[in-house]
């Protein structure tokens, strides 16, 4: 006790480092994601009507894509599921969503008078029907107007509805998690470019996570998909400026991913991989809108758009390529990465980040590199000039200096 009679002044713990080190301290923003729901595990579809009710939805537009429509009954099962709410089934949804399938699909989500907007399939769906909702608010309806809704700074190709937005359900049964967030891309075939656009308020208010249905969907799609949900856990794990939740978050996420996914493309009825699957991707999507992407995102919105490569495929070939670039300025979570895939491929972690992953992604059959996905280097050059001025780009971890940086992670890519 110090002669006043009282304890001495509280003394704050201080960290033990280095002569000449100083410690960060830990700090950040953690914005939650806009979704309300969740509802995963076999069986969950069921629960359509009772999400619909939550929601105020009684006249339900559902955008998928053809293949799932000649996959499954799907008017048949979607109206028992919802119990009778669904007033048009539009099976249009197309990779990387061009103006004119937005437009199609607007005015037929306008004519049946939707007050609720269902996607099911993958992220084309999913995004069409974020694209759908944004057009009925802002009263889009035509290519102009759409183009009109662009803004000069690629970050703000967003926000700002004018009209109240119709609640979007998301039923997904791929691994790129689009449904968790409110970005979409929307192809512009004339100009050969992928507008993506980032508005919170887009983001489903529920989602249905139900591998009963995901077992429809064919192998290598569920894998490649699975890579995108690895390209997000990955580059959260390796971003300028990371922080803790994410990252306990993406690390789990991978490693959830890398246990399970081999299992589940061998056997599309192994639910209870495909349901941990479905977690995975769930988990990865917590970096976006906390934390800033990497080169492999920027380079993804680009390959996807002007090549018609699919989005998992982009990952594939792009992700592994990215890690070697950055492997001198993200040592330590490379590091983590590295060793949850030698883990899985009973390899040693010496190997690397980069040459790992290229192993796995091989072990589901699918592509690692460039010129097995038909683009040419000759090419590169008008890739790098639209990337350079992505804002994803300008977060890699390894700077940026200009097209010539983006050309060399393209050649190590190709």
């Amino acid at each position: 006790m110090s002669a006043a009679g009282s304890r001495p002044p509280a003394q704050h713990a201080r960290l033990p480092v280095a002569p000449g080190r100083t410690v960060a301290p830990v700090q950040g923003q953690f914005v939650q994601p806009r979704f309300e729901q969740v509802l995963f595990g076999p069986g969950v579809l069921h629960r359509l009507g009772e999400v619909c009710e939550r929601l105020g939805a009684s006249r339900v537009f559902v955008v998928a894509s053809p293949s799932l429509g000649r996959a499954i009954a799907l008017d048949e099962l979607l109206a028992e599921a919802s119990a009778g709410r669904i007033v048009d089934v539009y099976t249009g949804a197309r990779p990387h969503v061009p103006h004119g399938v937005v437009l199609d699909a607007t005015q037929a989500a306008e004519r049946c008078r939707a007050d609720a907007v269902v996607s099911i399939g993958g992220g084309s769906p999913i995004d069409l029907a974020k694209a759908v909702t944004f057009c009925l608010a802002r009263g889009v309806r035509t290519r102009e107007e759409l183009i009109g809704q662009r803004a000069a700074d690629p970050a703000a190709h967003s926000g700002g509805h004018r009209g109240p937005l119709l609640p979007h359900i998301a039923i997904s049964t791929t691994l790129s998690a689009g449904e968790f967030t409110g970005i979409l891309g929307v192809t512009d075939t004339l100009r050969g470019v992928k507008d993506v656009y980032d508005a919170p308020e887009l983001t489903p208010r529920a989602i249905l996570l139900d591998p009963s249905l995901a077992r429809h969907t064919p192998g290598r799609l569920w894998a490649s998909t699975g890579i995108k949900a690895v390209d997000h856990a990955v580059e959260t794990m390796c971003s300028v400026n990371a922080q803790p939740i994410t990252d306990a978050l993406a690390t789990d996420s991978l490693a959830r991913m890398l246990r399970h996914l081999p299992p589940a493309v061998a056997d599309a009825d192994d639910l209870y991989s495909r349901g941990q699957c479905q977690v995975a991707s769930w988990q990865s999507i917590f970096g976006l809108g906390n934390v800033r992407m990497g080169l492999s995102h920027g380079l993804g919105h680009q390959l996807g758009g002007r090549a018609g490569v699919p989005h998992g495929i982009t990952s594939c070939v792009l992700l592994p390529a990215v890690l070697e670039y950055n492997s001198e300025h993200s040592e330590r979570p490379q590091a983590v990465v590295a060793r949850l895939l030698a883990d899985v491929l009973g390899r040693p972690p010496e190997t690397g980040a980069a040459e790992l992953l290229r192993c796995f992604i091989s072990s589901l059959g699918l592509p690692t590199r460039l010129r097995e996905v038909g683009v040419h280097r000759e090419d590169f050059p008008a890739f790098a000039h639209e990337i350079a001025s992505d804002l994803v780009a300008s977060a890699n971890p390894r700077p940026i200096e200009d097209e010539a940086d983006i050309i060399t992670v393209l050649n190590r890519a190709w």
